[in-house]
């Protein structure tokens, strides 16, 4: 087995952090596990796990160093909530309902809204790409993927969460 098919010794890190994994000690285990049995079972994917992690730092210093022009535009802005000095902003709305028959609390609300000119920036476009190389990293490293789901889960990413069974 060549030495350039190897795991480098930041790859840990770098899989870890484009799987926005903890920094546990048993996630970290997790990775020591997935990189070993990977090196052993197909010591070909490391040369392509490597690869992605690469193109993954790549896109993450294009992330860092994106200036002004990277961001979206601003078409029109939208907001609802108390106006700014009303009873409803101080937390002093009618606490009864015989109060309420003396304000109309939608009165006190302010509505606007929000359009991008470009919904589509370039820096939307590479958290695409760098979800994709993530998503092929786990097919190398499928045992990391419960871990994936588990920090989405304490994240709130997931839109569910799984049902238990009794």
């Amino acid at each position: 087995m060549s030495s350039s098919s190897n795991w480098q010794p930041g790859d840990q890190e770098a899989i870890r952090l484009c799987l926005g994994l903890p920094a546990t000690v048993p996630c970290l285990d997790a990775i020591d596990r997935a990189m070993a049995d990977l090196l052993r079972q197909h010591p070909a994917g490391v040369l392509s796990a490597r690869a992605l992690l690469d193109a993954v730092a790549l896109i993450d210093q294009q992330l860092l160093a994106a200036g002004p022009e990277q961001d979206q535009a601003i078409q029109k802005s939208s907001h609802s909530g108390p106006i700014a000095g009303s009873v409803a902003a101080a937390g002093e709305a009618p606490l009864q309902k015989a109060d309420v028959i003396a304000y109309d609390t939608a009165l006190l609300r302010e509505e606007s809204e929000t359009t991008y000119a470009n919904p589509s920036s370039p820096a939307m476009g590479l958290l695409r790409r760098r979800r994709g190389y993530a998503d092929q990293l786990l097919l190398l490293l499928p045992a990391l993927s419960s871990w994936v789901q588990f920090t989405a889960q304490a994240s709130g990413q997931l839109g569910t969460t799984p049902m238990l069974r009794g």
